[in-house]
């Protein structure tokens, strides 16, 4: 304390000198020291909080490299465990760009994901983000994350959902015949990939033309690809290819919107039909529409969001039913007594999906085991005291599912596969622990 008093009336009494020797140097002499005292008080109070433990690692990358390497490897966690066990269940570190503080267990979980908008509000790292859209909803706040919800809403209804079932099942039945009827072998993962994509990109934007089609999946891949990248923009870098794939993407994107709107005004395109016209035609309580900026970013994020989660749980889900053949007999018998109640050619519909209860709880487990989100960042909007520590305002906060996932206190056996635990433990789940997609999305478990 008494050196900075000592600091700062030293820089008074410069001013004051500067200030003698020429009086036209006074204001810029006066905004400088501004600068100066904002930068003193602004150090002063950061090193007088009790931050957690941990490691900020290397200059300007931090610890990215270690992270997302930990994220790619076969044991993800790993990068986890071992700061906890070094510095506790809340610590520091620095990636992709970012000073940040991990908060594990349920009791983090839950100090994250029940104060949205509260303590925190939704922030990725910003080269995800110039990766993903600033307008998407993860970039979204307040009335405007809202509001962009609510346009979502007409798409992922109950309903709506239903209403798509049709289409998926053919484009579902298509694949398996073109890709898997008749073959002893085949490779899991590309053939989900293209299963995925072509999905979305028919409920999206009904798009069916094979060109078209592959020239966005690669597109989509190489984003993808950036997303898991040390954010450096140069030439030649993952992350600089995936900025000049989101640029390719931006213009496809805006012209499949000159389209359909054409199409819209005449009559050609419904506005329930995908969802871009969906978003073409959504208006909030004032009557305002979504920009074509919006549009964009939001179909930008879905198809990212969308596409690797759900090609890691199908993917995953097929591997460990291939070594687990007892748990294949059984989602075998299910799907079988599902198709013995049902008329020839008739298609799956939302009853059979609830009727596929040990099915889905192979996929709750396959979650578990393999969760499709590693968690999610937010930014505090004040300081917060947690367990002893000061979160600061301006840094980021990270929860993540491998705090809880495999942890014996919250699940017995944990490095097992054992689907009817969702049966057997069900409720008695602990909260906070069993997140695959974050807090939103409990009750879909």
């Amino acid at each position: 304390m008494d050196s900075f008093i000592f600091l700062t009336s030293r820089v008074a009494k410069f001013c004051r000198v500067i200030q003698l020797e020429s009086s036209s140097a006074t204001l810029s002499v006066s905004v400088i020291v501004g600068i100066i005292l904002v930068f003193l008080f602004r150090y002063k109070h950061k090193s007088s909080l009790k931050l957690p433990p941990g490691n900020l690692g290397f200059p300007l990358i931090g610890e990215t490299i270690q992270f997302w390497g930990a994220l790619r490897s076969e044991t993800p966690q790993k990068f986890f465990d071992e700061k906890v066990k070094k510095f506790g269940r809340v610590f520091k570190t620095s990636i992709i760009g970012h000073h940040t503080i991990v908060v594990c267990g349920p009791a983090g979980n839950r100090l994250i994901l029940s104060n949205e908008n509260k303590l925190v509000n939704v922030a990725w790292p910003n080269s995800i983000m110039k990766l993903l859209g600033q307008d998407s909803l993860m970039g979204k706040t307040g009335e405007e994350h809202r509001i962009v919800r609510a346009a979502l809403a007409g798409f992922l209804d109950p309903q709506a959902l239903q209403n798509y079932m049709p289409k998926m099942s053919t484009e579902i039945q298509r694949h398996i015949n073109e890709n898997w009827k008749g073959k002893d072998e085949v490779k899991v993962l590309p053939l989900m990939k293209g299963l995925v994509f072509s999905i979305a990109a028919s409920l999206f934007f009904d798009i069916n033309d094979e060109h078209q089609l592959e020239r966005l999946h690669n597109l989509l891949d190489t984003i993808n690809l950036a997303c898991v990248s040390v954010p450096v923009d140069i030439p030649g870098t993952r992350f600089r290819k995936g900025l000049d794939a989101r640029s390719k993407l931006d213009e496809i994107l805006s012209s499949l919107i000159k389209t359909r709107r054409s199409d819209l005004c005449s009559g050609i395109a419904s506005s329930n039909q995908d969802l871009l016209s969906v978003f073409l035609t959504f208006k909030d309580e004032r009557g305002n529409p979504l920009t074509d900026k919006e549009i964009i970013d939001n179909f930008s994020h879905i198809l990212h969001a969308s596409y690797d989660t759900t090609v890691s749980v199908l993917s995953m889900t097929f591997m460990l039913l291939s070594s687990n053949p007892e748990c294949y007999e059984k989602v075998v018998q299910e799907q079988l007594g599902i198709l013995g109640d049902k008329k020839e050619k008739k298609e799956i519909n939302w009853k059979d999906l609830k009727d596929m209860k040990y099915t889905w709880q192979v996929v709750q487990e396959t979650m578990r085991m393999f969760p499709p989100v590693f968690g999610a960042f937010r930014q505090p909007i004040t300081d917060i005291h947690y367990d002893g520590y000061t979160i600061p305002k301006g840094w980021r906060i990270l929860w993540t599912t491998y705090s809880t996932h495999h942890k014996e206190e919250y699940f017995n056996e944990p490095e097992k596969f054992r689907p009817s635990r969702f049966e057997e433990e069900g409720k008695n789940v602990t909260p906070y622990t069993f997140l695959p997609f974050g807090a939103g999305l409990t009750d879909f478990q």
